[in-house]
Order: structure tokens, then C-alpha cells, then sequence
């Protein structure tokens, strides 16, 4: 049906779309933005970029639940416009990142009860960022500029810079942010501070592979391995290539618990298979489908 529309609408020829275009952008503020990102040339596009940013970084107004889908939209416009003006990857890069530093103004002054605002950010915005940070070839320089965005995270976006750096970083690099991370750590003297270090770290560790340090850090924030401490840290032993050790992770954890069980199962039949443990991945499977039907009858 769209394909049938869109060659109708080619059909019309451009002065007739133009004249309907500039219409309805007379009506609407969001068909008006789109209409002049289409027309602006890619320097207007990135001045007009960084004129919202600044009216971001100033908001007052207040974005109450029934507005917040459609401010969402007003964001990822913003993002293409940015895309539209094509930049190298260098500037896109630092650009994306002054995005990302609106993040308090903007949800300080919303009800984003719903989220959508927020995965703007999340998911959004780290698109964009990787589209140019996977093409910039300074990486030592990426790495700097994404810890210094990551200092404060009040809001918990920006994190997600680091939870794909492996999409853009290379290994030498990734690890030269978590030693400066560990340092940053030791060094911080809020509790909240320095657990979110720790998670950072914890992050990287499991994109790299490197399941010894991710248990480091998970057992440097909290000193007693709780249930789902052990569940990821098996995880990451287990994804890292050490069934063995991810085995004797989720072994801490006694039957009759309950919370993550499904997950804890789920992990130990994959260890069993890789492991050659048939009898203890059939007595596996049977203890989680009886659980299941418990559940389900209860």
C-alpha cells in the first residue's frame, strides 16, 4: 500500500508536492522542522543543531506525561538534523556528546514517566555517536571525550557510551579506560560514585571478555556475592569461554532459591551442554519445567 502511494505521490510531480508540503508546514510545527532540515544546506543544518542545543541546555518550560511522546519526536528530529549535516566523523562525534549533555536540563523539566524521552538518549543518540565514532580514527581521543561525558550520569544515559564502546574501541583502548576507571574509583569518596565506576568497569570487562576482572569489580561494590552477582558473574565466565568456572559460580546458589531461578537454569543447561554433562542437563531441564508447571497451577 505505501509503495502504491509513494508512486502516486512521484506522479504528482514536484510543484504540486512542493505547494502541499509548504501547506501543511503552515500547519504543524513538526512538518515545518522537517520541511526546512530538507531545504537547509548541511552547515545551516549543523548551526541550527547547536542553536537547539543551547535552548535545551537553558529549558524551563515543563514537559508534562501528555506532551512527553511528542517532545521525544522534537529530540530525534534534532538528531537528524545533525545527520543531515553531515559531519565528519570527528565533529559528529563531539556533537552527539553535546546532545548527550542536555540530559539534565531536559529530563529535570519532564514527566518521562513513560521512558521515551529517556531512550532518546539511550538508544537514539548512541546509534548516531557509533555511526561517526566507528569512522573517527583518533580512538585514545574517543575514549577521552566519552569518560569525561561519563563523570556525572545523574540520569543514567550516558552510560550507554560505554556499554557499546566495543563498537567503535578497540581492546588496547577499551583497557586503558578501565584502568583509568579503577583509578577514578579508588580515588572517589561517595559510595554512589564509586559503584558507578565499578559498573562502568564492570561493563567493559564483559565486552572485552575479561571475566576475571568483571568479578573483581562486581565483588569490589558489593562484598558479599548476592544471588544475582553470582548469576553474572557466571554469565560472564561463561560467555568469556570458562563453562568450568561459570559453573562453580551458579553452584553458590542453592536450589531452593527462587529469585532468577529461570535465568540460573537457563545458564546451567548451556554450561552442561558445552560441559558433555547430559544426566545433569536433563535433571536440569526437569527441575525447571516442574518449576514451570508449579507456577502455572499455583
Amino acid at each position: 500500500m505505501n509503495d502504491d502511494r509513494r508512486q502516486r505521490l512521484i506522479g504528482l510531480g514536484a510543484e504540486e508536492l512542493a505547494d502541499a508540503l509548504l501547506k501543511l508546514a503552515g500547519r504543524d510545527e513538526v512538518a515545518d522542522d522537517l520541511v526546512d532540515r530538507m531545504i537547509a544546506n548541511p552547515a545551516e543544518n549543523i548551526v541550527r543543531f547547536k542553536s537547539k542545543i543551547s535552548e535545551l541546555m537553558s529549558m524551563s518550560r515543563f514537559v508534562p506525561w501528555g506532551e512527553s511522546t511528542a517532545f521525544a519526536r522534537e529530540l530525534e528530529d534534532l538528531l537528524e538534523r545533525l545527520g543531515a549535516g553531515n559531519p565528519d566523523p570527528h565533529t559528529g562525534a563531539e556533537l552527539v556528546v553535546a546532545f548527550y549533555r542536555t540530559d539534565e536540563a531536559v529530563l529535570n523539566n519532564c514527566d518521562d514517566s513513560n521512558g521515551r524521552i529517556g531512550d532518546v538518549y539511550r538508544y537514539d543518540a548512541r546509534n548516531l555517536f557509533v555511526s561517526y565514532a566507528s569512522r573517527c580514527r583518533n580512538k585514545e581521543w574517543l575514549a577521552d571525550l566519552v569518560l569525561a561525558l561519563n563523570q556525572e550520569d545523574h540520569f543514567g544515559v550516558r552510560d550507554s557510551l560505554i556499554d557499546c564502546a566495543g563498537e567503535y574501541l578497540p581492546i588496547q583502548v577499551i583497557r586503558g579506560m578501565i584502568d583509568r576507571l579503577c583509578t577514578l574509583s579508588d580515588q572517589e569518596r561517595e559510595e554512589y560514585g564509586r559503584r558507578h565506576r565499578l559498573l562502568c568497569i564492570e561493563s567493559l570487562a564483559r565486552q572485552i571478555k575479561d571475566a576475571p576482572l568483571f568479578e573483581k569489580a562486581r565483588l569490589s561494590a558489593w562484598e558479599e556475592p548476592s544471588t544475582a552477582a553470582c548469576v553474572d558473574i557466571g554469565r560472564v565466565y561463561l560467555e568469556s569461554g570458562d563453562p568450568r568456572t561459570a559453573l562453580s559460580w551458579l553452584e553458590r546458589i542453592p536450589l531452593s532459591e527462587t529469585f532468577q531461578a529461570y535465568e540460573r537454569d537457563r545458564l546451567l543447561l548451556e554450561i552442561y551442554g558445552k560441559l558433555g554433562g547430559r544426566e545433569e542437563q536433563a535433571k536440569t531441564a526437569w527441575r525447571s519445567r516442574r518449576k514451570m508447571y508449579t507456577r502455572f497451577r499455583n
